[in-house]
């Protein structure tokens, strides 16, 4: 019995460093090597996906903050309260942090585990919406004449069939360039974008046109490293410079913001994801929207700008039904009698805007409940592609001003 035990233990072993080998191959042939990155974070930090607390996974560049403004404090800070049913559902979504601010004056802040409002953490994809921002400021300062010139005018990789790809385009995601955006497969391009060094070539070279730009709207991820390469060539100056100077400095941040690179010091920002700020400073961005640009008399941004920025494009998704989801690389909220607008990241990252209400709402943190599909119980176009949570977080932002407000 114990010789039977051994054999089959070697012959598993075998097995298993077979195995092994032909993966090892796979990978080396496929030329996917970030691979052996996104396994080592796996085993030395436990985690199988990207998470708020990367920063120290890559090298990064510092977004300078300038003198600070801080938010007024209402003199019930700390006292107001959610509901039952609002605490089991953000708790149940493993938070960070949740914060609210009407006007100038912060009204609802609190942090779990070892969060604090000095923790700096990723933004993941609400990078994209501040990437469309400066985009904005570059096209105010004259450095992008229109938005509606081919992107070929900035970057030579956008030559022969690419030549009708406008900066329109890509703001949209229509850019009609191939991409697969699955966060699942450590084969698709997103995780390579992630984890590789070699961003430009993967955003820039080796996609193809699949179908004619300006018609339909596919999330794509490499359509924002395109933005930020556009920015770089308008500009001269890296995206987080750019940041800090038009945006961090201007809107008074309490703390710098670090962006991560794609690879050594010298290399560009993932600009479509991986800018860490804290919460208190990522709510300046959420202001900003509902002020049109303005930050305390400063037109930062246009209005002109930031009315398309978070307008719903006019395009089609995949599905062949209209868009209502998304403006000019931010997300809209539709079907409330009051406009709601918001920048979104991975495992539910959010800056949400009330303009109305002049109230935002941030949360950061590590889940979110999935997204709406159109199932024979709820046929409503206008919640597919949200994540369910964002009602009770709109909620909660609600109820937090009308306990301030004495309602």
């Amino acid at each position: 019995m114990i010789r039977f035990i051994k054999k089959t233990l070697k012959w598993l072993g075998i097995v298993i460093l077979g195995l092994l080998v032909i993966a090892n191959l796979a990978i080396i042939f496929s030329g996917r090597t970030y691979i052996y990155k996104g396994i080592a974070n796996t085993y030395f930090r436990g985690h199988i996906r990207p998470t708020i607390h990367d920063l120290e996974v890559f090298n990064n560049r510092t977004v300078e903050n300038g003198v600070p403004q801080p938010w007024l404090e209402d003199k019930n800070l700390g006292e107001y309260v959610l509901s039952a049913e609002q605490r089991r559902t953000v708790e149940l979504l493993e938070p960070a942090s949740f914060l609210v601010a009407w006007g100038d004056t912060l009204i609802y802040e609190e942090y779990w585990g070892e969060n604090n409002r000095e923790q700096i953490t990723n933004s993941f994809s609400m990078a994209k919406s501040i990437v469309s921002l400066l985009i904005g400021v570059a096209l105010d300062e004259g450095y992008i004449k229109s938005i509606d010139e081919p992107v070929a005018n900035y970057l030579p990789e956008f030559n022969d069939e690419k030549k009708k790809i406008t900066i329109r385009h890509i703001l949209t995601m229509s850019s009609g360039l191939s991409w697969s955006e699955s966060y699942v497969s450590p084969f698709c391009d997103v995780a390579e974008l992630y984890y590789d060094t070699d961003d430009r070539d993967l955003a820039l070279n080796r996609r193809t046109i699949e179908e004619e730009p300006g018609h339909t709207f596919q999330y794509k991820s490499g359509d924002t490293q395109v933005l930020m390469y556009i920015l770089k060539e308008a500009t001269g100056q890296s995206v987080s410079k750019y940041a800090a100077e038009k945006l961090w400095k201007k809107m008074g941040a309490e703390s710098e913001a670090m962006w991560s690179l794609a690879g050594d010091e010298k290399s560009a920002e993932k600009a479509f994801c991986c800018f860490y700020a804290t919460s208190r400073d990522f709510l300046r961005l959420g202001k900003l929207v509902n002020n049109r640009g303005n930050w305390n008399g400063e037109q930062l941004v246009s209005a002109k700008y930031i009315d398309e920025f978070s307008s719903l494009a006019p395009l089609k998704k995949t599905n062949g039904k209209p868009n209502q989801v998304y403006g000019f690389q931010y997300w809209i909220y539709t079907g409330l009698p009051y406009d709601v607008t918001y920048f979104r990241g991975m495992s539910g990252q959010y800056i949400i805007s009330i303009p109305s209400k002049d109230l935002v709402i941030v949360r950061t943190g590590s889940k979110t409940f999935p997204n709406w599909k159109n199932t024979e119980d709820k046929k409503d176009d206008a919640l597919e592609g949200h994540y369910q949570e964002l009602p009770t977080y709109i909620g909660i932002g609600l109820s937090v001003m009308a306990q301030a407000d004495g309602v």
